[in-house]
């Protein structure tokens, strides 16, 4: 009967878990990404108090660059875009109604027998845009239409990570309140170990994605094609996606250069997948040991979270799996991690010379001391101890 209570109130603690979980999804998100912000901007904000400023300054300093860079790329690249994107569907709209009205007239049979098919044109806009439509341009029409609330999350997930970042340690110790303290040097590392992965793999992307952007915009241009800022903006975003985020951003491109002609289409094709390829093999070790962490995982993770939470989904998807993996390769009792026998060795030097300094503070009868001594003793032992749980 005990265990029928049990098992009872741990279904209905997990039912009431996912509850909440499903009814604040977004705030949930945005907070994830928060971290993720935080976790990427620390080894900036570290590298600046390093040189003798002090932190709260160094965060403003750091906080102050991201806004001023995401300000000025929105002021930047907003024009160009909103242009494209009114050119690319007045084009659309003129081309469907002038296949609709020549194809049953002058084209080949294939032609006819798709333009038989076709709807009215006001009926075929209105099902793009309705719940039904194609998915795809439900989710460009989206974001075209919840701009202002879109630049709402970025602006909530901005201030989160700053008071993340500026209070780091009271947050880490009120999670650690709830663990058992024998726990909590282990969980520290855990949690340090996760944010520090999330923080590298976002910190690549972002680097990535904005080189990725930039020369693919010039090369279109270049090239002559039509919509170079949306097709390049497209690219940076599609090259998130593991082994198919190539294919996705070739497509456009090759299919609008084959509009002007057959060279040009494989001119714009070769040069996205010599970007990619590019950012892939040299920028990317640089920065992220992608090596490490499986591609399927984030396939997996990219499609549940783009059918659920839309562009939000997409772009937390990626780091959320990285943090997956790390947390299973540290909890997993399989795994032994590289840097246990080098942290060991960290530990004897300093073990040795906090017995150097007992001894020292013995011969001077510093009783003070000495009891300060026996406890970074303690605390060296449990360390010791964790990394060889670990």
């Amino acid at each position: 009967m005990i265990r029928i209570i049990r098992y009872t109130i741990v279904v209905l603690v997990t039912l009431t878990v996912l509850l909440l979980l499903w009814q604040f999804s977004i705030a949930i998100l945005l907070f994830l990404l928060s971290l993720a912000v935080a976790a990427a901007l620390r080894p900036l904000i570290n590298s600046i108090t390093g040189r003798n400023i002090p932190r709260r300054l160094a965060l403003g300093i750091v906080y102050f660059l991201l806004i001023a860079a995401i300000v000025s790329s929105l002021l930047l690249l907003s024009p160009p875009l909103l242009d494209e994107l009114q050119r690319a569907a007045d084009d659309f709209a003129a081309n469907y109604d002038r296949a609709k009205a020549d194809w049953p007239l002058r084209g080949t049979l294939f032609q006819q027998t798709l333009a038989e098919q076709l709807p009215p044109s006001a009926e075929f806009y209105q099902a793009l845009t309705s719940e039904g439509g194609i998915p795809v341009l439900q989710g460009i029409f989206g974001i075209a239409q919840n701009f202002l609330s879109i630049l709402g999350y970025i602006a909530i997930v901005i201030v989160l990570s700053l008071y993340w970042s500026a209070d780091q340690f009271r947050f880490e110790r009120l999670g650690l309140s709830l663990l058992p303290e024998d726990h909590h040097p282990g969980a520290l590392h855990v949690w340090r170990s996760v944010e520090a992965g999330v923080g590298e793999y976002l910190r690549s992307q972002i680097i990535q994605s904005v080189i990725a952007g930039v020369l693919l915009w010039l090369g279109y241009s270049m090239l002559g094609i039509r919509y170079p800022a949306l097709l390049a903006g497209w690219g940076a975003i599609v090259r998130l996606i593991p082994w198919f985020g190539a294919l996705i951003a070739v497509l456009p491109a090759l299919l609008l250069g084959i509009g002007i002609s057959s060279t040009v289409g494989i001119l714009a094709t070769i040069y996205t997948v010599g970007i990619l390829l590019t950012l892939n093999l040299i920028i990317e070790p640089r920065f992220f040991p992608r090596h490490k962490y499986s591609s399927l995982l984030i396939v997996l993770f990219v499609i549940a979270l783009a059918e659920a939470f839309g562009f939000i989904g997409v772009i937390l998807a990626p780091p959320l799996a990285v943090a997956v993996q790390i947390l299973f390769q540290h909890l997993s009792p399989f795994v032994t991690p590289t840097f246990s026998s080098e942290m060991s060795e960290r530990v004897g030097g300093v073990r040795k010379r906090l017995s150097e300094l007992k001894r020292r503070l013995g011969r001077s009868h510093n009783r003070a001391g000495i009891r300060l001594i026996d406890r970074l003793h303690r605390l060296v032992n449990r360390t010791t101890d964790t990394l060889q749980e670990y």
